[in-house]
């Protein structure tokens, strides 16, 4: 696939879509988004993404004749959905899947891209790989890893380049809310003193920049299967606040928890191997620029941010 052929990218709203369309603008790759019909699209406007499809239902017909005159050739599922609780939605969600699935035969694109979780594997170690044994523990993790077996069994009968990522724990400049890091950076910069509780848990952090020009290289390389998408490493989380703590020049003091032995890696030498892609912000340098974003948080937007992470792997 000539990579100036269109992409589809579904949940363009959401935490991945949205940093995933301005990757793709950004290598001038064409994009289309899907959104749901109470949507924004200020947002992705801003992006500039303007070809922007609004519907709640993937099998419209007048979307499917949109979508066949501008002919994209990979869908890519961000789409998550939960409801107002924060509670997932297994059959919606399910139901997003195959809707979409069917939407990718209908408009004959070629390959298909759903996101995962680590969570599929179910345990905790340093360097799990795609041929790991799997069994999830946790409700995110045990819907993630069923609809990779659905997605495979639906892609054998329609010819499809399928791939299934199993991302580790993603982050970016101010999100997800709930990061450690992101929220003891805006507490010392309030002036807030009091500490935030975390264990001593060595996670594999990935910067959202990496997981989207993950992607890319899966969709040029025309790769199918599962893939791990990680940094192959891990620190222990006393060491990055550490980090925080002299970069900040701060009086906070490490309370750590007892350690909750979430300890863990992902292999990421099949891609590597099939892609050639392998990331370019090391949690030491993504830190450092949530510091730096926070510190000078008014003169700096969004669009400055990114180009300079991109100019780090150039």
């Amino acid at each position: 696939m000539i990579m100036k052929e269109r992409v589809l990218v579904v949940g363009a709203n959401g935490f991945i879509g949205k940093h995933l369309i301005n990757e793709l603008i950004s290598n001038e790759i064409p994009v289309t988004a899907i959104i749901k019909n109470n949507s924004d699209t200020a947002k992705l406007k801003k992006l500039g993404c303007y070809n922007i499809i609004r519907t709640n239902n993937f099998n419209d017909s007048a979307v499917i004749r949109q979508l066949l005159i501008s002919g994209p050739k990979y869908i890519i599922n961000c789409a998550w959905e939960k409801n107002n609780k924060n509670i997932l939605l297994p059959v919606e969600n399910t139901q997003i899947l195959i809707e979409l699935l069917k939407l990718t035969e209908a408009i004959n694109c070629e390959g298909f891209i759903n996101i995962g979780t680590y969570e599929e594997y179910g345990f905790y170690k340093e360097n799990i790989s795609e041929n790991s044994s799997v069994s999830p523990k946790t409700e995110f993790g045990k819907l993630k890893y069923a609809h990779c077996l659905l997605l495979f069994e639906i892609a054998k009968s329609s010819n499809l380049k399928a791939c299934h990522i199993r991302l580790s724990e993603a982050y970016s400049v101010n999100k997800p809310d709930e990061f450690i890091f992101n929220k003891l950076i805006k507490n010392i910069s309030k002036g807030i003193s009091n500490n935030i509780k975390t264990t001593n848990k060595k996670i594999d952090y990935i910067f959202v920049s990496d997981i989207c020009r993950g992607i890319i290289q899966l969709i040029e390389n025309g790769a199918s299967g599962i893939f791990n998408i990680g940094t192959g490493e891990s620190f222990p989380n006393k060491d990055l606040i550490n980090m925080i703590v002299k970069q900040t020049h701060s009086n906070y003091k490490n309370d750590l928890l007892p350690d909750d032995f979430k300890n863990f890696t992902l292999n990421i030498n099949k891609i590597y191997n099939q892609t050639g892609w392998k990331p370019s912000i090391t949690i030491w340098d993504g830190i450092s620029m949530l510091i730096q974003e926070e510190k000078f948080k008014n003169p700096n937007t969004f669009d400055d941010f990114t180009k300079t992470i991109r100019s780090l792997y150039k």
